[in-house]
């Protein structure tokens, strides 16, 4: 079973030689790691050279032209979940640190879900001062009998709520009908959607990466009002009539594959 990493890089000078040293130093060795850089102009570039002399790592650059931040993430994922062709992808973010039973424990998971298109793992927030006592699922609660509902249950409370974060997630893309991703959704929001509405998603409680929360954060942490009632989700979403449109059509197809 052929294992890939895939990471996108931007401006990444401050983080990305402690996350590559933590995804060269896994005790299952990934078969590919391929980096995507979207346009760095620290640098980014010298030391991912620096780090990974006589090591299989592609350094491919972003062909996406999209402006839009969450398209432009989206699309960079894409183009290198396509270029590794690997039948295990597990993503990364380039100032995430992963601890070193990430890679074994999601591909022997994986083995163990042969049908699975999505795992969602955990991670732990590391902020500004450093660790903190919270993990991601404390952000982004999943039931704990999530993985035992129908189809229709898992993707109802996926469309509501952010069930899978792209840094601690594995994909296998050969399970996925279609892995494009809609303009305006990020790689893993969308991904997640499609791997419940055809039941496919695992989720996995254990913590495998070290997530980063940085001052600034374009995205990240942000739960877009998924905890509040059903009046109050609706109310924030009719407040942005045109993108809640496409998206309804956007999930519409998902929506008919989960009944």
């Amino acid at each position: 079973m052929s294992s890939a990493a895939v990471i996108v890089t931007h401006d990444s000078a401050a983080w990305i030689a402690e996350t590559l040293a933590s995804v060269l130093n896994q005790q299952t060795p990934l078969d590919q790691i391929v980096i995507v850089d979207d346009d760095s102009r620290d640098s980014t570039l010298s030391i991912i050279r620096e780090c990974t002399v006589d090591r299989p790592v592609e350094v491919i650059s972003s062909a996406t032209v999209a402006t839009d931040i969450h398209t432009r993430i989206a699309s960079n994922f894409l183009q290198g979940v396509q270029h590794s062709q690997a039948e295990i992808v597990l993503l990364g973010d380039h100032d995430d640190v992963w601890h070193r039973h990430r890679a074994s424990h999601q591909l022997q998971l994986l083995q163990q879900h042969p049908d699975a298109a999505m795992l969602a793992s955990d991670g732990l927030i590391v902020g500004q001062e450093g660790p903190s006592s919270r993990t991601l699922r404390d952000v982004f609660p999943v039931p704990a009998d999530f993985n035992d509902w129908r189809s229709s249950q898992q993707f109802g409370y996926a469309v509501r709520h952010s069930v899978a974060t792209g840094g601690a997630s594995a994909i296998r893309p050969a399970s996925f009908p279609d892995l494009r991703i809609p303009k305006g959704w990020l790689h893993d929001r969308w991904w997640s959607l499609v791997a419940t509405a055809h039941h496919r998603l695992v989720i996995d409680p254990t913590v495998v990466i070290d997530y980063r929360v940085l001052d600034g954060q374009q995205v990240g942490l942000a739960t877009q009002h998924q905890d509040a009632d059903a009046i109050g989700w609706l109310m924030h979403h009719s407040r942005q009539l045109v993108r809640t449109t496409q998206r309804v059509i956007d999930l519409a197809p998902l929506f008919m594959a989960s009944r």
